[in-house]
């Protein structure tokens, strides 16, 4: 059980970190993430920049990375429609040191991580600063993981676990339901009102 948990806790921590960069990015760039499956969309000097983001240079495998092409390619189709000139891009956000584009795709670039953040901030050192700044903040973010892996714990050996320290075979089988949050007055009031179509 304890192997489970950690294996998890691990993934939870590394999307965790993965979306604050990518929200950082998408503050300092001045950028958007568009409805169509693109992380990030700048526009520089009339040029559209799009981004497909992943945290580290094994976090995708070749189908997540085709997934990421081809949003890449519906996103700028609308735009170059329009006439527009767009770029396409798959970023490291750490890791990876060299920028150049796909062997397989000519017309998406793959950029190093100094690149790309010195790219959409104009600042040459920022992600050694950025780095700088998460080593700062991960004791924080390791105190806080360790008091969540705890509680799931908790909640696993109270739910799942026996006297004995064994499984709860049934119930590992048979996992009892989440209770239902009660709903808020003011959405009971909304669920019925005129034209809610409840009776």
């Amino acid at each position: 059980m304890d192997g489970v948990l950690a294996d998890k806790d691990t993934s939870a921590i590394e999307a965790h970190l993965g979306t604050f960069l990518e929200e950082v990015a998408r503050i300092v760039s001045g950028g958007i993430k568009p409805g169509s499956g693109v992380d990030l969309q700048l526009e520089r000097d009339g040029v559209v920049q799009l981004y497909a983001i992943q945290a580290s240079g094994n976090t995708k495998n070749s189908g997540g990375r085709q997934t990421d092409i081809a949003a890449l390619k519906r996103a700028a189709r609308p735009l170059r429609a329009s006439k527009r000139y767009v770029e396409l891009n798959i970023t490291v956000l750490g890791g990876r040191a060299k920028t150049r584009p796909m062997p397989s795709e000519p017309d998406i670039t793959v950029l190093g991580s100094d690149d790309f953040w010195a790219g959409i901030t104009g600042i040459s050192d920022f992600r050694a600063r950025l780095l700088e700044l998460s080593v700062t903040l991960a004791p924080l973010v390791k105190t806080r993981s360790g008091d969540e892996e705890a509680r799931l714990k908790r909640e696993a050996r109270t739910l799942f676990g026996d006297s004995d320290g064994g499984l709860k075979l049934d119930v590992v089988a048979n996992p009892p339901k989440k209770p239902r949050k009660p709903r808020s007055k003011k959405a009971k009031l909304s669920a019925e009102a005129p034209g809610s179509g409840t009776t």
